[in-house]
């Protein structure tokens, strides 16, 4: 959706921590999986894109701009949701990243409750199209 808009270290770090999230339960979907591959497609990161490694803290720090923070927490929603499972351990990374970065929990929620209704247009959007 808005990973276009970072620059190529954070596109790198964004991956990695993409990485953690679905991770985080110890199982890959198919859907994670499909929807990182999107993601790569939409940075132009090649599967040989070499990623940062390093605890959640270090890899937030190339996130400088409350733009950039708020694409990591809405495309990571994104991400945990696209299983329809938002485990406990993926909310820990992000709710660790929202505090890293100090934004308020009211902030956070508000991006959760955009990216639910975003996932909702879409679902709306592939029922209209395939009638």
């Amino acid at each position: 959706m808005f990973l276009r808009n970072l620059n190529e270290e954070q596109q790198k770090a964004f991956l990695a921590i993409a990485m953690k999230i679905v991770g985080a339960d110890g199982q890959l979907t198919p859907e994670e999986r499909r929807l990182i591959e999107a993601m790569r497609f939409e940075m132009g990161l090649l599967q040989e894109a070499t990623l940062p490694t390093g605890s959640v803290e270090e890899l937030a720090q190339p996130f400088d701009s409350r733009q950039a923070q708020a694409t990591v927490l809405m495309e990571g929603i994104a991400l945990a949701y696209s299983d329809n499972d938002f485990s406990g351990e993926e909310q820990k990374i992000l709710r660790a990243l929202a505090l890293i970065w100090g934004i308020p929990e009211e902030d956070a929620t508000e991006m959760e409750n955009w990216v639910l209704e975003y996932k909702k247009l879409q679902e709306k959007a592939k029922e209209i199209l395939s009638k």
